[in-house]
């Protein structure tokens, strides 16, 4: 089964461009117009990885992002901000953004940092199932 991105842009052409990148790449691809449809369909699709665009009309990519890591099911989902204004990086990072990519990007990159962003995420689940089955033998293990 393909793991699934969600790319976010306003620009209809970027989320076209992205999409067939991804697709090509092998991987599912979702895509939302707004921060508010990203919210709705990360919380429906599960994306493994968001790729998302820093400035659109509405909840904006930094906003979308806060709101996506601070919710519980999509809290753990990498997300990629694709931007043209370096000038909100901090920002975003302090809102839980885990990489960035300027426009205009090229595909090597973008498939690089998805990667990246997969790997990790990888990682990070397995790390998670590992802590859950550590603290389940430590509630079922006799105490001393």
């Amino acid at each position: 089964m393909a793991e699934k991105i969600m790319v976010v842009d306003d620009e209809k052409e970027i989320r076209e461009l992205l999409s067939i990148y991804l697709s090509e790449d092998g991987y599912d691809v979702i895509a939302a117009a707004s921060g508010e449809e990203a919210i709705d369909l990360a919380q429906n699709e599960e994306p493994q990885v968001i790729l998302m665009d820093v400035k659109m009309p509405g909840i904006d990519g930094v906003e979308t992002c806060k709101r996506l890591k601070g919710a519980e099911r999509t809290k753990s989902i990498p997300v990629i901000m694709v931007t043209a204004y370096q000038d909100r990086d901090v920002e975003a990072y302090l809102e839980g953004a885990d990489d960035f990519v300027n426009k205009p990007f090229d595909r090597t990159e973008i498939t690089f940092r998805v990667r990246s962003m997969l790997r990790i995420r990888h990682l990070n689940d397995e790390l998670e199932r590992a802590m859950a089955y550590i603290e389940e033998l430590d509630r079922t293990l006799p105490k001393r």
